[in-house]
């Protein structure tokens, strides 16, 4: 049995804890399971500095500490593309801000105010408005996703918020749940039964890709193993390829991760793939830049898209595209497989017709 390689290793230096959620029976239990650790109370977690020499100093010192912190406004928000991009309306989950892995193209990096780790500890809340939309959509399937502005498990292991939300949705089959992740941390998970509208979503990169720029988190190895075991133990996967990342030989590098995961999951319990090529706001380059100066990872041929986001040149990504969409194929004719955040031209380009079939999961 494979034997999760739990990121709490990482343990936090200090912990901030807002003066509101002291008593919360969520904050005693991370508290409980991270003893030793210096604990500072205050008032709102948006207010926390971290001061640094530098740019990366300050990235890096953030990344030590752990917040505990009551959710201010939508715990669950409707996620819609901007114009001119396909994708369908899906809800995803507020259950916290920023994580303690380091990935060197995370948008996190220019998005919050701070980059402390924080956990959201108002589950019930969190609950009670999934249900609210929930029963409102009635017979309508709906989508919703954790994972957006937090590795959905970076800090399962201490929230414990997987099993509220797994219990809560298989009483929904209309609803579908995907936890997105690059962690291991899966034994919660492990101790409560799978259902069919659960999917334990992974990012996979090659392990060159890793190495150069997904720092802090699992090798490629351990992820698959971690979703081989929860296959195992029920649940259905999902294999997300996003971002991608072009770099030497990236064609076998992809091709050869592919081979992988397909020998080793089992294909009747991927959901789907998705595919997604590397896209940043100009925001982002600057904090890049400022932290990594040697980084390859803005050396490709990038454009502006409608969206305002930068996007490698059109025909790259069409070619990049089908080249992959041809490995999966070969692989499998049966696993539903769609374009992340993608245009109209580009999904036409790509051969939508031969490689991709429609599904709700676009985003």
């Amino acid at each position: 049995m494979f034997n999760p390689i739990n990121l709490e290793t990482l343990q936090p230096k200090k912990i901030f804890v807002e003066k509101d959620v002291v008593n919360s029976s969520v904050t005693r239990h991370i508290l409980n399971k991270l003893p030793g650790v210096a604990v500072e109370y205050i008032d709102d977690y948006r207010s926390i500095r971290i001061d640094g020499c530098t740019t990366d100093n300050v990235f890096r010192k953030s990344k030590e500490c752990l917040a505990i912190a009551g959710k201010k406004g939508g715990l669950v928000k409707q996620f819609r593309c901007r114009d001119g991009i396909i994708g369908n309306t899906e809800y995803f989950i507020s259950h916290g801000n920023n994580c303690n892995l380091d990935c060197e193209y995370c948008f996190l990096q220019s998005y919050f105010d701070n980059a402390v780790p924080t956990v959201f500890i108002n589950h019930d809340e969190i609950l009670n408005e999934i249900k609210d939309i929930m029963i409102a959509a009635g017979d309508k399937k709906t989508v919703f996703h954790a994972g957006e502005l937090c590795d959905a498990l970076a800090f399962d292991d201490l929230s414990g918020l997987s099993i509220k939300l797994i219990s809560l949705f298989s009483e929904y089959p209309n609803a579908r749940l995907e936890l997105r992740t690059k962690t291991t941390t899966i034994e919660n998970l492990l101790k409560i039964a799978g259902a069919e509208n659960i999917v334990i979503s992974w990012t996979f990169s090659p392990q060159v890709i890793v190495d150069a720029y997904e720092h802090k988190t699992p090798s490629l190895e351990e992820r698959v193993m971690a979703a081989a075991e929860v296959q195992r133990a029920g649940y259905n996967v999902g294999v997300c390829l996003d971002p991608i990342i072009l770099c030497e030989d990236w064609f076998n590098n992809y091709k050869t991760m592919l081979d992988l995961l397909f020998d080793r999951l089992d294909i009747t319990r991927i959901k789907f793939v998705s595919l997604g090529g590397f896209r940043y706001l100009p925001s982002l380059v600057r904090v890049i830049r400022d932290r990594k100066p040697q980084t390859k990872l803005l050396l490709g041929e990038f454009v502006p898209c409608v969206d305002g986001k930068y996007r490698y040149f059109r025909p790259i990504r069409v070619e990049v595209y089908k080249r992959i969409g041809t490995v999966i194929r070969e692989l499998t004719k049966d696993i539903k497989m769609s374009l992340c955040m993608e245009t109209p031209e580009v999904w036409d380009g790509a051969g939508v017709q031969n490689f991709f079939n429609g599904d709700e999961h676009i985003i």
